[in-house]
């Protein structure tokens, strides 16, 4: 089936998102999607020690914040750069700042997870034989119906490495719902 280029791959979807349940966490990750947003790697500045230098504080000041000696809040700074600080301490050093830790995993891609989601089924969708039995008028409904398919599919699911029960949750509350 020929597809019209990007209008029809974007129809297809707008057709197919309401059926991915995981739509908030697409609303959650979308401040994080900045891509002057720099992602941790080993070997980073200390942001411990660069918020602490830039509020004018001493190691010192924060630790006694913390009710820690100054050796152990240094050794926060030192395991924050080694990768090894536990996001706990990390976030109770920033509050003894009055900072706050801003944590968040967002695809490599820098979209949203949902896009990631419906590339992986685009890239199968868009030549599958199943196309061939839609209406050729209505090509962006017959894409994401097999999208749909694909995406609920448990040999294509497992094929793709994903969880079986993932995006079912809404599927699962509303079969509950029928037992009450």
């Amino acid at each position: 089936m020929a597809f019209n280029g990007k209008t029809d791959l974007e129809k297809a979807y707008l057709f197919w998102y309401p059926r991915y349940n995981l739509q908030k966490n697409d609303k959650d990750i979308l401040p994080y999607l900045n891509k002057d947003l720099i992602a941790f790697e080993e070997n980073h500045e200390s942001w411990l020690e660069k918020s602490r230098l830039s509020l004018f504080l001493s190691a010192k000041t924060v630790a006694d914040k913390l009710d820690v000696t100054q050796s152990i809040y240094s050794r926060f700074e030192k395991s924050e750069l080694e990768g090894t600080i536990t996001l706990t301490t990390l976030a109770k050093a920033a509050a003894a700042m009055d900072c706050e830790l801003v944590y968040a995993l967002r695809p490599k891609s820098k979209t949203t997870y949902s896009n990631c989601i419906w590339e992986k089924l685009l890239n199968e969708s868009t030549n599958h034989p199943w196309l061939r039995s839609y209406d050729r008028n209505q090509p962006a409904k017959a894409l994401a119906s097999v999208a749909n398919r694909l995406m609920t599919n448990p040999d294509f699911r497992k094929a793709q490495g994903w969880s079986q029960k993932a995006n079912q949750k809404k599927e699962i509350q509303n079969q509950d719902s029928h037992f009450y």
